[in-house]
């Protein structure tokens, strides 16, 4: 849904990206439901990184191109994913951020007030392609992160994407609980979809809930969350829980299975801590830092020693 979140580049993230220099081929990063770009951290890699965005909107796949002009290697790409190719409506709303190719339901747009951003207004039909068929086509062999934001068709991208899934390492995913658009599939199926595919949950945020009082709604509310036993309260309101992201990772790397290919645990890492999980991707450099020649050693342990000093 309408919810431009694009976090400020802090912290962690310069000197993981200083270890880019050491990649043996530059991270590829897609993007499918690009609208207002990349999420700045990626820039950090300079060249080192390949960011391709898709969106079915021309105009706005040329408005990015004008944004990212001068920017090395970032690609936009007019084009709709889904299962398979063939043509489907787009289905048009009043914030064209909230456009599908699913038919929102006009009962929640109607009456929920912060939903009306999805009311129709509109459809044409489209052009689908899938990812694969795109990669082979453009000879994209590997990619390593993907990120979903399509309004509920994110499912279908999946299945159009079983080849580039094999090497893609974490994925970004919007994910809705209860639908917001008319026979739209939900987190319970890509997180079925993944878990068969070796992806295993590893976050939620973002949260987003709505009702059809939103002023009722605004009550304070106590919750918690836990992590290893530490209880971390937070404050809560009301309404229905509707959509948020959803952050998934290879099996291997939620686990720590050991590997000794350094170079995947060095691009695992430089990933992961663009999403902000800092203890994930402590733990896959530690991996990398075990295995690596020794003239990168130092280089990896500068990172460990100055921000995951548990695994120094």
């Amino acid at each position: 849904m309408f919810n431009e979140n694009k976090p400020p580049i802090a912290g962690i993230f310069p000197i993981v990206a200083s270890l880019a220099e050491y990649f043996e081929r530059n991270l590829v990063v897609i993007d499918v439901g690009c609208r207002w770009g990349f999420a700045d951290v990626w820039s950090l890699f300079g060249s080192h990184v390949t960011l391709i965005g898709f969106d079915p909107d021309p105009a706005e796949c040329e408005r990015l191109k004008s944004t990212y002009q001068g920017s090395s290697d970032v690609h936009f790409v007019a084009k709709a994913l889904g299962e398979s190719e063939g043509k489907l409506p787009l289905f048009f709303t009043a914030e064209p951020a909230c456009s599908s190719l699913y038919k929102p339901d006009s009962s929640l747009t109607s009456s929920m007030p912060h939903l009306a951003c999805a009311k129709l207004v509109g459809e044409t039909e489209v052009d689908l392609t899938t990812l694969d068929t795109w990669a082979s086509s453009t000879g994209v062999n590997e990619v390593d992160f993907l990120k979903l934001d399509t309004q509920g068709s994110e499912l279908g991208v999946l299945e159009g994407a079983e080849n580039c899934l094999h090497s893609i390492r974490a994925l970004q995913i919007e994910v809705e609980f209860n639908p917001i658009y008319l026979g739209q599939p939900l987190f319970s199926d890509i997180d079925s979809f993944l878990r068969k595919r070796g992806f295993v949950l590893w976050r939620l945020t973002n949260l987003c809930h709505y009702s059809s009082l939103p002023e009722a709604s605004a009550f304070k509310h106590k919750d918690v969350q836990f992590f290893d036993g530490r209880s971390v309260p937070i404050s809560a309101q009301g309404g229905q829980l509707f959509w948020g992201e959803a952050y998934y990772v290879r099996k291997e790397i939620a686990y720590s299975e050991e590997t000794s290919d350094w170079q995947a645990c060095l691009r695992d890492g430089a990933i992961i801590s663009t999403l902000g999980f800092r203890d994930l991707a402590g733990a896959r450099l530690q991996q990398a830092l075990h295995h690596a020649p020794s003239n990168i050693v130092p280089a990896i342990k500068r990172v460990l020693t100055k921000y995951y000093s548990p695994f120094a």
